[in-house]
């Protein structure tokens, strides 16, 4: 990697976490919104670069099955949200978000199994799992391909123990410049906007 890409990544990593440190310094443990005040809140924050379409409410709650290397378990789900992130309105959508609040006995054995299954993408797909510390003990994993091809460039996920969320992002592989030489710095830009945007609303009490 040249110097000059290296210090681009640098730069937009550093940018990410200083607009994450407000919003996930100022909440507390007792902060628990409801999902659809989140979701309203993102749909505000990330105009008007990208427009929530593709709204998504689980009524009750759910649950579905993950393998790590032979292993099964099973999420489960005390409440979920979903939308999708279009480019623009009327644009190919960018982003696919699902937030996620498990029952709370359950939130620190749910961060071990995710984990492991995004570690265990990230060995199969021959690439490393990007890991970064937020501000208020949050964190962001990411697992993006060396090789932009299939549906889909990347998964993040943004373990959130303050709030006990997860917020999960899957990353079409829809926009036109992905398939330039440039395609993998133009995902990484893509991916720290959209989270800026996200995660830089006020936090709800």
């Amino acid at each position: 990697m040249s110097m000059m890409k290296c210090a681009m990544q640098c730069a937009a990593a550093a940018a990410l976490c200083v607009a994450l440190s407000p919003a996930m310094a100022a909440s507390t443990p007792a902060a628990q919104p409801f999902l659809d005040v989140l979701v309203h809140q993102y749909a505000t924050c990330v105009e008007p670069a990208y427009h929530q379409v593709d709204l998504l409410l689980q009524d009750g709650t759910g649950r579905y099955q993950i393998d790590v290397k032979g292993e099964a378990y099973t999420i489960e789900l005390q409440e979920r949200m979903g939308f999708s992130l279009q480019a623009g309105i009327g644009g190919p959508v960018a982003a696919v978000v699902k937030l996620d609040r498990p029952p709370k006995e359950q939130f620190g054995e749910q961060v071990r199994w995710r984990e492991r299954w995004l570690r265990d993408v990230a060995e199969r797909s021959g690439v490393e799992l990007e890991e970064r510390a937020l501000a208020g003990g949050a964190r962001l994993l990411a697992v993006n391909k060396g090789e932009i091809k299939g549906n889909y460039v990347g998964q993040s996920l943004l373990i959130d123990a303050k709030r006990q969320l997860f917020i999960d992002i899957a990353w079409p592989n829809t926009l036109d410049t992905y398939r330039g030489p440039e395609g993998a710095r133009y995902v990484r830009q893509v991916q720290d906007d959209v989270w800026q945007r996200l995660l830089s609303c006020p936090p709800t009490a």
